[in-house]
């Protein structure tokens, strides 16, 4: 738990995790908001094919896309789409936090690439804090995926501070049952970090609510300020069923905003 409140313009926050539909896109955006309420403009970085933060956010989003075909030509190219990356943490060092979403396959990749040009350096040199957030689902592929995540970017990030994800989508840890694969792949992966890591509880948001708002490429900080007749036209349900997803909505993000201000020492309760 932070002691303090933390310098978000100082801060670096990477979200990652090998596999694919873990939440990493839905926690980037509300590290995102809950950023943008500390009166901060972050600059965003994707790398993913997808676009899905630059659909929503509506602000420049720097997209740092894969190209399997050229690396076969020349392996070096990627490492070489990284560049990028390096250029904008020393243009917003000290003036604005950046958020970087490693999408799914990317992680190894981008871990190479943070370690040959040497980036924990360039941030000390900067005076930089590095935070990896790592999101994983109660099931045993995104549990391995998420340690081997960890392990890969703290290699290359030793001074890194790493923060586990349990994204309570498909349930909570402590309802699996002892003797089945996920409570081994605690055992086996996630318990040698837990005493060493923060850990932050996203809730399952009720009845999917979120998926409509976010088909209408909704911020979570938009959807709590919506009249209901905006709800309304968003999500396309009656009045009542529109209420009552805002609500679920507005409930989850107060309890993910608690869990950023506790683990990165964001907003005046962690000072």
């Amino acid at each position: 738990m932070s002691s303090k409140k933390q310098d978000s313009r100082c801060s670096i926050y990477i979200v990652a995790n090998e596999k694919g539909g873990v939440g990493k896109s839905l926690c980037s955006l509300a590290l995102f908001d809950r950023l943008t309420l500390e009166g901060e403009t972050p600059a965003v970085i994707q790398i993913d094919r997808q676009r899905r933060l630059a659909d929503v956010i509506g602000t420049e989003v720097l997209t740092i896309e894969s190209d399997p075909k050229a690396s076969r030509v020349d392996p070096e190219i990627e490492f070489r789409r990284f560049s990028p990356i390096l250029e904008l943490i020393e243009s917003t060092a000290g003036n604005a936090p950046l958020v970087i979403d490693c999408g799914a396959g990317e992680v190894g990749r981008f871990a190479t690439w943070a370690a040959m040009v040497d980036l924990e350096e360039d941030l000390q040199e900067w005076g930089i804090t590095c935070h990896i957030l790592v999101p994983f689902l109660s099931e045993p592929e995104a549990i391995r995926q998420a340690v081997w995540s960890a392990e890969k970017l703290k290699s290359a990030l030793t001074t890194s501070t790493i923060h586990f994800i349990e994204n309570c989508r498909d349930g909570r840890l402590s309802i699996a049952h002892p003797l089945s694969a996920t409570a081994a792949a605690v055992e086996e992966h996630l318990k040698k970090w837990q005493k060493s890591c923060h850990t932050l509880v996203f809730p399952a948001i009720p009845g999917g609510s979120w998926r409509l708002f976010e088909a209408a490429r909704c911020r979570f900080i938009d959807v709590v300020d919506m009249s209901t007749a905006q709800t309304i036209a968003a999500t396309g349900l009656p009045r009542a069923e529109a209420k009552i997803a805002r609500g679920d909505v507005s409930q989850w993000l107060v309890t993910v905003f608690n869990e950023f201000d506790r683990a990165l020492g964001l907003g005046e309760s962690s000072q």
